[in-house]
């Protein structure tokens, strides 16, 4: 991810100093910065007629892909750019300091779980069988259960993959809002990510039918596909869409006002990048909470498990002795 937020702010920084598409790809593979294995690969691909942004789908997050086919055929190239290295780079942060905090509680338990199987395996089964050597079927019903439990696991595991890939991404949208903890994140996201490119559609000067247009050259598993797929639902049937987006939790209710004040294409442009620039820092500030409560509740989770696993290993061993004093 960090490779792609070099890459695509490489080429926003050259575009924007008024170098050429292909003087930038030059740039970018002489830089040894960013996608340098690829951007050979892209530049070939170039020459045979083929679409810039359509070349970085392989090398790009979904969302960033998404963003820059909107905005490439209707708008300005290097700010697109600009804006996709601006989220990648929060998403390459964000997730730099998720693993930073993981480290210790996940070390911490890799380390009690060979110490518990070590226990479990090698030193616990010996002193049973000292103590109380009728225990086969007390064995034997304590595997029935953990298979049983993995079992269940694996198949609510499979169920709920099958569920998610099921439903639309409208649908999932607003799944992920009811969270906790992270639900307010996946809303200012959602936010920031709708403003920006409905911003970027108003800047360029499109209609409504010409920006749901835009937004159906997108593929169908797009959320602004199923999202324009909707709207002109609603539009054939003579219905008005405000009512339908202010009962959609994904989308802010002043996205929706503003869309209702009936500015110019300037004024309405500059209030949505204000907004989205508002929209961004809600979402650098959430996450950067969530992140906060990231390790402590791993480290009581791990505490947990530890105190759980210690209890189902010395608990029938304190049984045994006690029949045996008895």
């Amino acid at each position: 991810m960090t490779s792609q937020q070099q890459f695509c702010q490489l080429l926003a920084d050259q575009l924007a100093s008024g170098f050429s598409l292909r003087q930038s790809l030059r740039f970018s593979q002489m830089a040894g910065s960013g996608l340098p294995a690829s951007v050979a690969q892209i530049e070939a691909q170039l020459l045979t007629g083929q679409d810039f942004v359509t070349c970085l789908a392989p090398y790009l997050q979904a969302n960033v892909y998404f963003q820059l086919q909107i905005t490439a055929a209707h708008g300005d190239l290097a700010v697109a750019l600009q804006r996709g290295a601006t989220l990648l780079q929060l998403m390459a942060t964000q997730r730099k300091r998720l693993g930073q905090l993981l480290m210790y509680p996940l070390g911490l338990l890799v380390g009690m779980l060979g110490l518990l199987i070590t226990l479990k395996v090698g030193i616990l089964p010996q002193l049973q069988q000292e103590i109380a050597p009728q225990t086969g079927t007390a064995s034997a019903w304590q595997h029935y259960v953990v298979f049983g439990l993995g079992s269940g696991v694996i198949l609510a595991g499979y169920l709920g993959w099958r569920w998610w890939h099921q439903q639309t991404r409208l649908r999932l949208a607003s799944w992920y809002l009811r969270w906790p903890v992270v639900g307010r994140i996946f809303r200012a996201y959602y936010a920031y990510y709708l403003t920006t490119n409905l911003s970027q559609l108003v800047a360029s000067g499109l209609s409504v039918k010409q920006m749901l247009v835009v937004l159906h050259q997108l593929p169908e598993r797009a959320l602004l596909y199923q999202l324009a797929e909707i709207l002109e639902q609603r539009l054939r049937a003579g219905q008005s869409p405000v009512i339908w987006l202010r009962q959609q939790a994904f989308v802010p209710q002043q996205l929706v006002v503003l869309l209702q004040k009936g500015r110019t294409h300037e004024q309405l442009t500059r209030e949505l990048e204000a907004y989205g620039q508002l929209r961004y820092r809600e979402l650098q500030r959430l996450t950067e909470q969530g992140l906060a409560m990231v390790q402590p509740v791993l480290l009581t989770v791990v505490a947990l498990l530890i105190v759980g696993a210690y209890l189902s290993l010395l608990l029938p061993m304190y049984g045994n002795l006690q029949g045996v004093y008895q």
